[in-house]
């Protein structure tokens, strides 16, 4: 098939039929732009200011049949890795419109076929404390919102392990520090894990990752307290800490002036990947464009204690990598902005890019379910139908 822009290229011959709009981008075309050309880091590549008009169309404009310009695409491909990762059948779909901000916390329920997530930071709840957190049954697209008893507060991040759900949380105010807690999905009972180290409140979970053992790996930001959702200023530095499951002794393995957000584990568990997004500054809350992004992968000893042999994977192609998951056969899934960026564990480029509703929404966050992917960010939820 004749091709009307040379920055994209013909789909593969053996990829028939796609479920859904896809843009394969020629680097060669792209390694050399014509004309005047700028973007800053928080826009989407094809986001950017262009003056060569083909370059422009083939961003915005809709005049290919099979090749889709790209800002109207659900998949765009950097590497040709990506069209096996995902698949021809994969799609896009919206499933639920929510009134409220950015929405966290994605995990999938093996047992009970939902999803649970919950609506975070203000302008929810009181001043910010908020206890709404949901659970879409995904096979009737039903959504019920629920209460854990106790209720948990400003929950973050969610990991499922063995039947439960384990959470972290940012704390409120001065009444509860951020803590790790365990909920049951059916009965909806929570257990506080850890809400200290030794006596020193913890600055606001973000998120969290376990190992095959059950073991925690917790990143404590400065997002609570950038939101003010936490009336104290952080004891430390962002810092990732690793809790033991069977002795719940915990310590700090990393620490940053920048800031600590997502954490993902390979299906190995030899190695740690961890987004630094000094980007975002708090207190006055803007995005900083010479703050961190970079995604660092670290080798993890044989205790999980440990780790050792840092080094910088990559940073994101535009905005910032928030929540991050390895998939069963080692590809990095994260949430930057635009949509989700696919990510090879061994030479951090960027395969290729999933669009959550054509990059209307953020993507902030995401969880992995049977055959597909669940991503969460502002306003909506989309699963995407892929193999993880």
């Amino acid at each position: 098939m004749s091709n009307s822009s040379i920055y994209l290229k013909a789909l593969p011959s053996w990829f028939v039929q796609p479920a859904a709009k896809w843009a394969w981008i020629s680097l060669s075309a792209f390694a050399t732009l014509q004309g005047h050309f700028n973007r800053t880091i928080f826009d989407a590549p094809w986001a950017g200011q262009v003056s060569d008009s083909s370059l422009a169309q083939t961003n915005s404009s809709a005049h290919f049949s099979r090749l889709q310009n790209i800002n109207t695409t659900d998949f765009v491909v950097y590497d040709s890795k990506f069209f096996s990762i995902i698949g021809a059948e994969a799609t896009i779909e919206h499933v639920q419109k929510l009134a409220y901000q950015s929405h966290e916390a994605p995990c999938y329920i093996q047992n009970t076929r939902q999803l649970f997530f919950v609506e975070w930071g203000p302008p929810g709840g009181v001043d910010g404390i908020h206890k709404w957190q949901y659970l879409l049954d995904v096979d009737t697209n039903s959504l019920k919102k629920i209460v854990t008893d106790p209720p948990t507060l400003n929950a973050h991040g969610c990991v499922s392990y063995q039947d439960h759900l384990y959470v972290a949380t940012d704390g409120a105010g001065s009444s509860e520090s951020g803590s790790l807690v365990q909920i049951d999905p059916v009965s909806l009972k929570k257990k506080v894990l850890l809400n200290n180290f030794f006596g020193q409140p913890f600055a606001g979970f973000n998120d969290l990752e376990m190992d095959r053992e059950g073991n925690f790996y917790l990143t404590d930001s400065k997002s609570g307290w950038g939101r003010e959702i936490v009336n104290f200023a952080p004891p430390t530095n962002p810092s990732i800490y690793f809790v033991n499951n069977t002795t719940m002794q915990s310590k700090i393995i990393w620490t940053t002036d920048g800031n600590a957000n997502g954490v993902a584990i390979s299906p190995d568990g030899k190695t740690l990947y961890i987004p630094d997004t000094g980007v975002s500054n708090f207190r006055p809350s803007n995005k900083n464009p010479y703050g961190k992004r970079m995604l660092w992968a670290f080798d993890i000893s044989g205790s999980g204690a440990v780790l050792a042999n840092k080094r910088m994977l990559g940073n994101p192609l535009s905005y910032f990598y928030d929540g991050i998951r390895a998939s069963r056969e080692g590809w990095l899934f994260a949430g930057s902005g635009d949509g989700v960026d696919v990510i090879d564990p061994e030479t951090g480029f960027v395969l290729g890019s999933i669009r959550v509703g054509g990059g209307s929404n953020v993507a902030v966050s995401l969880a992995f379910g049977e055959h597909e992917m669940w991503i969460v960010g502002s306003t909506k939820i989309d699963p995407g139908n892929i193999r993880p």
